[in-house]
């Protein structure tokens, strides 16, 4: 790794701030995605940021695991779509008899499906079929990814997730992705999100987050800095607003007896949304 970071690269980072407390993140498997010049990133980040980063991404990867297990276990989600799957790994965590579908950049896909695959033959993790999916969100059309996940999510019921996307998309390309979530879902199906809202702008610790941006990460013309209005997600069509969460309610919940400090906190929305019928 160079010391520049490609977006792609942010994911081995989120790994390594999940494999840090799995006693929140409830990543087993997080650490599997180490290595000394990850940590150093991961280090170089949370320094330069955030000290609170690591702690907010294991509070997300919990309250997404904590919500598909409850919903798997009282049978309503029976395929996982992770578009933005990342390193993530919710699919060794959770029941071996879902479909998974995971989406990302062709050059994560490949890598992840290489090394999932190793430890996978070297007993390191448990056997899941997963459905590995190359994919640019920055793409005009979805029409193409549309006709690869149907067949795979077979009409059943599923749970779309959309997490450490939404910043490094525009507005347009945001659009064309929940409009391809409407016409994926069936009454009753769940879309989980996650973005920062328009008020964190103002402060220090986003323009730090910029800063480290700006100076660390290889971008390409695409590259926005999006903020996400409440109201995207409450009045969106054909869906509606069950659960939000941030990073202090999370926290308060999880950790009740830490105190995080507003300021030096980058405050994640996550957003539970279900089909209407």
């Amino acid at each position: 790794m160079s010391n520049k970071i490609t977006i792609h690269e942010t994911a081995f980072v989120t790994a390594a701030f999940r494999a840090g407390d799995t006693g929140i993140s409830k990543d087993h498997y997080a650490h599997l995605w180490a290595n000394e010049s990850i940590e150093e990133h991961a280090v170089r980040y949370s320094s330069t940021v955030s000290a609170y980063e690591p702690y907010a991404h294991c509070l997300r990867n919990r309250y997404f695991y904590d919500t598909l297990v409850d919903l798997i276990d009282h049978d309503e989600v029976e395929v996982l779509i992770n578009f933005g799957c990342g390193f993530s790994m919710y699919p060794y965590l959770l029941n071996k008899d879902l479909i998974y579908i995971e989406i990302d950049k062709l050059d994560v896909i490949t890598h992840k499906h290489q090394k999932i695959t190793e430890w996978q033959e070297q007993g390191l993790l448990p056997y899941r079929e997963v459905h590995y999916i190359a994919a640019d969100f920055n793409m005009p059309s979805m029409e193409d990814l549309y006709h690869q996940i149907v067949p795979l999510k077979e009409n059943k019921r599923s749970f779309i997730l959309l997490e450490g996307v939404l910043f490094f998309l525009g507005k347009e390309d945001t659009n064309r992705l929940f409009n391809l979530f409407e016409r994926l879902q069936g009454p009753d199906e769940y879309l989980a999100s996650v973005s920062f809202q328009p008020q964190l702008e103002k402060s220090k610790v986003f323009h730090k987050l910029i800063e480290f941006v700006e100076s660390n990460l290889e971008k390409n013309q695409q590259f926005q800095y999006q903020t996400v209005k409440d109201g995207y997600y409450k009045n969106r069509r054909g869906y509606k607003l069950i659960d939000h969460q941030d990073t202090f309610s999370l926290s308060a919940y999880y950790d009740p007896g830490r105190v995080l400090p507003n300021e030096e906190v980058l405050n994640e929305h996550m957003y539970l949304l279900k089909r209407n019928k």
